[in-house]
């Protein structure tokens, strides 16, 4: 091993400090689940004029300390602690069984001792549902704060052939949060001398077992089919690597929610399109409709108030309704505020025609980044994604979905390709991964493989996750 990549492999040791994450992790889910006890007691005592009753503040911090440590044992045991490896919408899952597991624990130990009268009912709801919130914004916090640092994650070896190897350190390296850290690669078929990406190579089959045998490293990634690895080779690293992940980069379904299932030894892999079965089609529908109501209960007052600013900033209508691809492929009227001028078609030709830089910009996004069809309230609701709220009609008329994919228009069906037939299986949402994930960054192929994604590992708790991060984009007014 080289003066440098010895360097390295003693860095990448002393860079993995999982006692470090665990201890992080531990301490915001304590701040976060006692500041969500502590909130709910408030709120409630804060009602206390208008509801009666009384807060027992002793209780209330007892109880504190037993939901605590009941949550962080519970997060323990469901592998929350350092939790690598979990995408967001996996923890947000076990998340929410634990602080609900953590609930039930204490409702019973409450029940007891005779204590379930004296503990307010709606502290108890309140101290359920903003743990959950707070402590999976806390989490969500640390890992896209800390996850940028060299000690964050676990030292992996990446193995296979270099053309295969490349994009599986990239996509690694992308999803940091995961906390799977490539510190060298190994490819069996050459002897590579370049790194990729950062990341150092092992030119040869007895670096990599000296590397091994010196190193705490057990984790290894294997790129390429495990039949193209010569059975004794594999046999070594199964030996020695107590983890391996195998990358299937060219299987055709959904990742996010694969059973893997032992059929009598050998291994098979199960994935469901859950958006495509009926049953779960009619869940997301009715959960769509109860939000979408809820929404426009609050709402209302700012839908009349945008209306009058729209009206008053320009000439035209208030609403503005354009043909858009909905389930099956078929066409409906897709209603949003104005957010342009009325010549708005003719404006967008001229600058075509005369700007070869906005042409290709807009053949690559089909969007602008500086439009002059958008007028001045325009570019705010469109800054706040506060020109859909009109879309709420559309979900409620049945046409399209609170979240869903994007809705593409009739002459972007030619662009989609193949794409469209998954795509256009299911109704468009308001929001969606793409949304939330791409926005306007991302290029319109980019936007039509996270749809996909969308509908490939689509469940209840990747809708919740999307509505956590509408939520936190809006906010920061980066738009949809």
């Amino acid at each position: 091993m080289s003066r440098d990549q010895n360097k390295r492999f003693h860095t990448a040791l002393l860079e993995n400090r999982s006692s470090v994450v665990n201890v992080l992790l531990i301490m915001v889910d304590i701040i976060t689940v006692s500041s969500a006890v502590m909130l709910s007691a408030v709120i409630r005592y804060l009602l206390v004029p208008l509801m009666g009753g009384v807060v027992n503040w002793p209780l209330i911090i007892n109880s504190l300390v037993f939901f605590v440590i009941f949550t962080v044992i519970l997060a323990w045991l469901n592998g929350l602690y350092p939790g690598f490896g979990l995408a967001a919408v996996q923890e947000m899952q076990k998340v929410l069984y634990v602080v609900g597991l953590a609930a039930v624990f204490l409702g019973v130990i409450l029940f007891l001792q005779q204590l379930g009268m004296a503990f307010s009912r709606m502290i108890f709801v309140l101290t359920w549902f903003l743990s959950a919130l707070f402590m999976m914004l806390g989490r969500f916090a640390i890992r896209n704060r800390f996850s940028r640092f060299p000690w964050w994650g676990i030292p992996m070896i990446v193995i296979g052939s270099q053309d295969r190897i490349a994009p599986v350190i990239e996509k690694l390296l992308q999803t940091r949060r995961l906390g799977f850290r490539p510190v060298y690669y190994f490819d069996p078929g050459v002897m590579a001398d370049q790194p990729i990406s950062g990341v150092l190579p092992l030119n040869n089959q007895q670096a990599l077992k000296d590397l091994v045998i010196q190193s705490k490293i057990q984790h290894v990634v294997l790129t390429d089919p495990v039949a193209d690895f010569d059975l004794v080779e594999f046999e070594w690293m199964r030996d020695v690597f107590p983890n391996i992940l195998f990358i299937l980069d060219s299987a055709p379904f959904g990742s996010l929610w694969v059973r893997t299932i032992d059929v009598h030894g050998t291994l098979a892999i199960e994935t469901s399109y859950h958006l495509l079965n009926k049953q779960e089609t009619i869940i997301k529908r009715v959960l769509d409709m109860i939000l979408t109501l809820m929404l426009l209960l609050v709402s209302w007052p700012i839908f009349i108030l945008l209306a009058a600013l729209v009206r008053l900033d320009s000439k035209g209508p208030v609403l503005y309704t354009q043909k858009r691809l909905g389930q099956d492929g078929e066409a409906f009227d897709s209603y949003k505020f104005r957010t342009m001028y009325e010549d708005a078609d003719e404006k967008l030709h001229e600058l075509l025609a005369s700007d070869a830089e906005a042409d290709r910009e807009y053949q690559e996004y089909h969007k602008l980044t500086n439009d002059p069809r958008v007028t001045r309230v325009g570019r705010v609701l469109r800054r706040y994604s506060l020109d859909e709220m009109p879309q709420f009609i559309n979900v409620l008329k049945g046409d399209m979905n609170l979240i869903g994919p994007r809705s593409y228009l009739p002459r972007e069906l030619p662009d989609m390709g193949t794409y469209a037939k998954i795509i256009l299986k299911v109704k468009p949402g308001i929001t969606g991964w793409w949304q939330v994930m791409g926005r306007n960054e991302t290029s319109f192929k980019e936007r039509l493989q996270l749809d996909e994604y969308y509908i490939s590992n689509w469940s209840i708790w990747l809708d919740l996750y999307v509505i956590i991060k509408t939520a936190w984009v809006l906010i920061r007014g980066e738009g949809l």
